[in-house]
């Protein structure tokens, strides 16, 4: 990567000139005070999303620092969302916005994201009646019941290593 600043540090001013000559387009500049644009670091694979009824914006900064170049399609394509309104989806009206700022309109991207998946927690459960072992990925199971005879569920361990322990041992393949 060269010396330059990544976008998600720069400085407030200049994503607020951004939103502002994009929302004028959109005959709509007297939103600009109200927008937040946030680069919010638990986002995984979205590049961006929006939230029309508190005017913010938020950009995942990992894949917008890597993917410079998807910072202004992306903050247009949310500010579309902002004043379509969260009814509109990509319907024609947002579409229209997106045409009137000069962007295509793209619904998704196709960056590689494998970087940033995340392998989530294992969690293991045991019926109290029956004794079966589940697998879950939410630790909320205790509002779920044993499909085999309904009982409730007790939390055992959590963890990949409580996944593993619980899983049938892998057969090595014969040659």
């Amino acid at each position: 990567m060269t010396g330059k600043r990544p976008p998600s540090q720069w400085p407030e001013a200049a994503i607020r000139l951004i939103v502002r000559s994009y929302l004028r387009r959109l005959d709509q500049e007297e939103r600009a005070e109200r927008v937040r644009v946030i680069f919010n670091a638990r986002m995984r694979t979205a590049i961006g999303r929006s939230e029309p009824s508190r005017n913010r914006i938020y950009l995942n900064p990992r894949l917008i620092d890597r993917h410079p170049e998807e910072l202004l399609p992306t903050l247009v394509h949310e500010l579309c969302h902002l004043v379509a309104g969260y009814k509109a989806g990509h319907g024609p009206l947002w579409q229209e916005m997106m045409r009137r700022c000069g962007f295509p309109p793209q619904t998704f991207h196709e960056l590689d994201v494998t970087d940033f998946l995340a392998e989530r927690r294992s969690w293991r459960w045991r019926c109290r009646r029956c004794g079966e072992i589940y697998i879950r990925k939410s630790r909320a199971a205790h509002r779920y019941r044993c499909g085999g005879c309904g009982g409730s569920l007790e939390l055992l361990e959590g963890g990949r290593r409580a996944a593993r322990e619980a899983s049938p041992p892998r057969r090595k393949p014969s040659r």
